[in-house]
């Protein structure tokens, strides 16, 4: 073969000057009589993980979700000029509307809207009407298992029901604890004891560790005004911190503590309260149980010498069981509320169970609920409460 004809036939075989060059995965090693047969290596497991998001279209990028709660609330027994028990009958619990949006890898923007949002006359608690009512607003970026930001309008990372998703709470709301109690179910009312969602900032890492033991944190920083407030009430943060440790992914205890200072009042008539809160809870998983135990404390010193310091305590258990294959479920649930150490007879006692039905693996399911309380011992007749109620998802 001339010198010639071998360049010619080497620059025919050549790959394009524009071309890439073939990996190591595409070059196919050359058969030979004994060889054995080349098998295809697979993909890895988290191929699909790693797709960049940028490459689909945008309206590929947006996650739409949501809930809705509608049902029969009664409060026992009926009275038409109380604060409790006159005011049962249809209601609509929540209607949410969540919407994600990942521009690029990593970075998520998430807000989620409430559409049936109550707003209560402050005159007259057992009126007002439903209005719609901003809930999450924030920007995240996931710069590494260790490490993520959250800047916006979220809940701090304190106390697991509160930690819980809306659209996944088991019963008809949260305990005593979270919720608090107002009327036309209590005769409070009494405010929650856990923080809601603030505005401000939070770092928090994804689960670190093995098969056997896990661990992740989060901390942050937040107005402690409570969800779309204006503007602050001073010009102090409220410092929240909380971690997690995990034995086979099963059994998780938290801790969790947050120091905040509030200013109430009209100037230059303003009281200041310095707030410390801390809890411990315990979440546990096992053969289609769930359940939940958390203690949670908080102690108040006031500006004004004349107030003596005061604190609040609150206890709570649930579990609930869940059987997949009939989407059968029932929940019994236990929570113990001191609002005022300050204050005598002012104490909660709340009893809830359920029983429930998620037909067809359909997003939606049914519960009835019966929920017993005891409170202001002085009352003559008590205010349980029977509730039916859907809870969609999408």
């Amino acid at each position: 073969m001339s010198l010639a004809l071998a360049l010619s036939l080497l620059l025919t075989q050549a790959p394009d000057a524009g071309s890439e060059a073939p990996s190591l995965a595409e070059v196919k090693p050359i058969p030979t009589e004994n060889a054995a047969p080349v098998e295809k290596a697979a993909p890895p497991a988290d191929a699909e993980k790693k797709i960049d998001p940028t490459i689909l279209p945008w309206w590929q990028r947006v996650t739409l979700g949501g809930f809705a709660r509608v049902g029969l609330f009664y409060t026992f027994p009926f009275q038409e000029e109380q604060l409790v028990g006159g005011n049962g009958g249809f209601r609509m619990a929540d209607f949410r509307l969540n919407v994600g949006f990942n521009p690029i890898d990593k970075l998520t923007i998430f807000t989620s809207i409430e559409l049936a949002a109550p707003l209560i006359d402050p005159n007259d608690p057992l009126t007002g009407r439903r209005i719609v009512d901003l809930r999450d607003a924030y920007v995240q970026y996931e710069l590494h298992d260790l490490f993520a930001i959250r800047v916006g309008q979220q809940r701090p990372g304190y106390y697991a029901e509160m930690l819980m998703s809306d659209g996944a709470v088991p019963f008809v709301s949260r305990s005593v604890l979270a919720n608090g109690v107002p009327p036309p179910e209590g005769y409070g009312p009494r405010n929650f004891l856990a923080p809601d969602r603030q505005l401000g900032v939070q770092i928090y890492s994804q689960r670190i560790g093995g098969d056997l033991v896990g661990f992740k944190y989060m901390a942050g920083v937040f107005n402690g005004n409570g969800q779309n407030q204006l503007f602050n009430d001073n010009n102090s943060v409220e410092p929240v911190g909380r971690v997690e440790l995990d034995v086979v992914k099963k059994v998780t205890l938290g801790l969790n503590a947050y120091y905040n200072q509030r200013t109430d009042g009209v100037r230059p008539n303003r009281l200041s309260t310095s707030q410390f809160a801390y809890g411990a809870d315990l979440v546990a998983d096992f053969f289609g149980f769930s359940a939940m135990a958390a203690f949670l404390g908080k102690s108040m010193n006031y500006s004004y010498g004349g107030l003596p310091p005061d604190g609040s305590l609150g206890a709570m258990a649930q579990v609930r069981y869940f059987h997949e294959d009939s989407g059968l479920e029932g929940a019994a649930r236990f929570a113990w509320y001191e609002p005022s150490t300050a204050q005598v007879q002012d104490q909660i006692i709340e009893f809830a169970a359920m029983v429930g039905w998620k037909p067809f693996k359909l997003p939606f399911r049914v519960l009835a609920q019966y929920t017993h309380r005891e409170e202001e011992q002085g009352v003559g007749y008590p205010n349980d409460s029977v509730d039916v109620m859907i809870h969609a998802r999408w």
